[in-house]
């Protein structure tokens, strides 16, 4: 009478599929394509499904279709239960976080199934060495063979049921479980996007050089503080012409609250002479280490002069 061994299939095969599942990080030395597709999505897409029905000990009462289905549907409900976690806890999801995730939980069905397992080879071989006839198949079947580790064996044929049930259970778990991660997903607040802080002309402007007249003339501007939190700002507006530089307007503190945008508008009195001077608005942030000033200008000169001369008023 031969018996099996320890480190045979039937007594060992979750530790065999953890140990395919935790090669698949060599999958990228594959060339890229179908030949890395063939390689990794037999494993990807059925060891967590095939190590979780092992777990739920419904291994050794559904046939090979039934197990090889529910392996795959497991799988995908896993892939997707991987992301949400990942999501959850504020990690990036990337093709590494998702393998990690998925090798922890992989390992720890591993050893409940290896203990399911190993209690059913010791059962088995209990059964083998006091009853002989154990190890002869029922008429009409053939000698069984490693394969049989996905069949019902005769001590388990009458709970068939019951592991169907454990499948059954296992599929709608999962299923439960994505379906509230997604849905907490779906109504949690989103996190706040990387924020910032912008300013900029808006409205139809002229090209080139702005003509103002005897009764000035408005520039609109925009200033967007896509933050998450409240800042205050200081906006001043300078005009510069022959070399020096004249405040146009006092200075402003502008407080900010999160996701604000604030529409201004700049007065620009008629120029002194014939000469073109450049306006400039700066934004500049209040407090902080690292303080961050924004800027645009345009250039503006009297209308009443048709072209820009040489000999500017300061």
């Amino acid at each position: 009478m031969r018996h099996r061994s320890w480190l045979s299939w039937p007594a060992a095969w979750p530790c065999y599929l953890l140990l395919a599942f935790t090669a698949l990080a060599l999958a990228p030395v594959v060339p890229a394509g179908p030949p890395r597709a063939v390689v990794a999505a037999p494993v990807l897409l059925g060891v967590p499904g095939a190590l979780t029905l092992g777990a739920a000990q419904a291994r050794r009462s559904v046939d090979v279709v039934a197990f090889g289905a529910l392996a795959a549907v497991l799988s995908v409900l896993w892939l997707a239960f991987a992301a949400l976690v990942l999501n959850a806890a504020h990690i990036r999801i990337t093709t590494v976080s998702v393998y990690a995730c998925l090798l922890v939980a992989c390992s720890a069905l591993a050893t409940m199934a290896q203990l399911r397992a190993r209690r059913g080879f010791l059962e088995d071989r209990v059964r083998e060495r006091g009853s002989p006839e154990a190890l002869l198949p029922p008429a009409g079947l053939s000698p069984r063979t490693v394969t049989d580790v996905l069949s019902p064996p005769d001590g388990h044929r009458g709970s068939a049921a019951h592991g169907a049930r454990y499948a059954l259970v296992a599929v709608v778990t999962g299923a439960v479980l994505l379906g509230g991660g997604a849905y907490a997903y779906a109504r949690a607040p989103s996190p706040a996007p990387a924020g910032y802080t912008w300013l900029a002309w808006t409205g139809a402007r002229a090209a080139g050089v702005i003509t103002v007249g005897p009764a000035g003339r408005a520039l609109p501007f925009q200033i967007e503080h896509k933050q998450s939190g409240t800042a205050e700002f200081r906006l001043a507006a300078d005009w510069m012409g022959g070399g020096k530089q004249h405040p146009l307007t006092a200075p402003r503190i502008v407080r900010l609250g999160p996701d604000k945008i604030v529409q201004g508008s700049l007065a620009i009195p008629e120029p002194p002479g014939a000469c073109a001077y450049r306006v400039v608005v700066t934004l500049s942030e209040l407090g902080g280490a690292h303080p961050r000033t924004w800027s645009i200008n345009a250039d503006v000169r009297a209308g009443r002069y048709p072209s820009r001369q040489a000999g500017c008023a300061s």
